[in-house]
């Protein structure tokens, strides 16, 4: 949605490419972007004449299309879509998210003109980079700063109560997202004060359904009970982090970490785990907290120092707030954008 957002319209016309109806499809259309109904595959060479009829019947729909460029998503989705977009001599560019390996056999590591990567850290653990070096480059997530700062406390609405303090965090409730880290940070806090509430947004992760029935357990048990509410998944994100007084992130693996640039365009003091990308996002200790070794004892140090600041860390977060702005705002990112595409056209 962002990456498509920050596109200059008087330019480019994006077309997105979807397999069925839903949130994102939707939200696209009535932004205006034109939607075409059609399904990527993988494919293999091990079986030619799947694979060549495949990318024939794509290259047949981005000519309908009208396409001049294609930006897509990794090595390993829609291969037949990215393949006829280089039979066509279509640019194309593959966006990076997750590790990934270069393997030798990647036909579309070839195909790709530019690959970008989320952050400087998924770069430098890609796999056999040396095959991609010549093209790759980093282009962090960027978010509309200026909506996720104008939200509206709801903290009546998610039951606080004067005097509280909320920490919370917008995640999958999953185990690579540290919920169960968060949940015994708050376990140890609430041994010192029980003025503390911990409120998790956020769906569970896929196959994930025992892990979050533990922590479901746990956040009902006679320690954490009242003080751990896991919400689900939400449409109200800027209402939700403006009604924080502490944005905690204890992910053991974040590849880039978009939650914690919306926490910090809000106005948050942040902690979060030095893992993946997040170091490249806090800079700085003065706008925000890196936690190292990622266990709960550190993370209630840092969750301590903060709120025993005067102001709660606002300070901290009002330069968190002006460094996202800066670093992370689709306007910006678009610029970038609109000339890596022009480049390659």
């Amino acid at each position: 949605m962002n990456l498509i957002a920050s596109l200059d319209r008087a330019i480019f016309e994006p077309v997105f490419l979807s397999d069925g109806d839903g949130p994102l499809a939707e939200a696209l259309g009535a932004g205006g972007v034109e939607i075409v109904r059609g399904r990527g595959v993988g494919v293999s060479f091990r079986h030619p004449f799947h694979a060549f009829g495949a990318i024939g019947r794509q290259a047949i729909h981005l000519k309908s299309w009208k396409i001049d460029l294609l930006h897509a998503n990794g090595f390993f989705w829609n291969t037949d879509v990215i393949l006829a977009a280089w039979m066509l001599r279509v640019p194309v560019i593959l966006h990076v998210h997750n590790p990934v390996t270069v393997s030798f056999q990647n036909l579309v590591r070839f195909a790709a003109r530019k690959v970008l990567f989320c952050s400087r850290f998924e770069m430098g653990n890609a796999r056999h980079f040396n095959r991609i070096r010549h093209k790759a480059e980093v282009f962090y997530n960027a978010i509309e700063t200026a909506a996720m700062g104008g939200g509206v406390s709801i903290r009546k609405e998610l039951g606080l109560k004067d005097g509280q303090v909320a920490v919370g965090t917008v995640a999958q409730v999953a185990h690579r997202k540290g919920i169960d880290i968060l949940m015994e940070t708050a376990a140890i806090l609430l041994r010192e004060r029980r003025d503390l509430v911990f409120l998790i947004a956020g769906p569970v992760g896929t196959g994930e359904a025992e892990y979050a029935r533990r922590m479901y357990a746990l956040a009902e048990g006679p320690e954490l009970r009242g003080h751990v509410r896991f919400l689900g998944p939400r449409s109200d994100i800027p209402d939700f982090l403006a009604s924080l007084d502490l944005f905690l992130l204890p992910s053991r693996a974040e590849p880039f970490g978009i939650a914690l640039i919306e926490a910090m365009a809000a106005g948050d003091p942040v902690v979060a785990s030095r893992v993946g990308g997040i170091p490249e996002i806090l800079s700085s200790p003065e706008i925000g907290r890196m936690v190292d070794p990622l266990a709960p004892q550190a993370f209630a140090q840092a969750v301590r120092e903060i709120l025993a600041l005067p102001d709660r860390g606002r300070a901290m977060a009002e330069k968190a707030r002006l460094s996202v702005a800066q670093r992370f705002d689709i306007a910006s990112a678009g610029q970038r954008l609109k000339k890596i595409y022009l480049d390659l056209l």
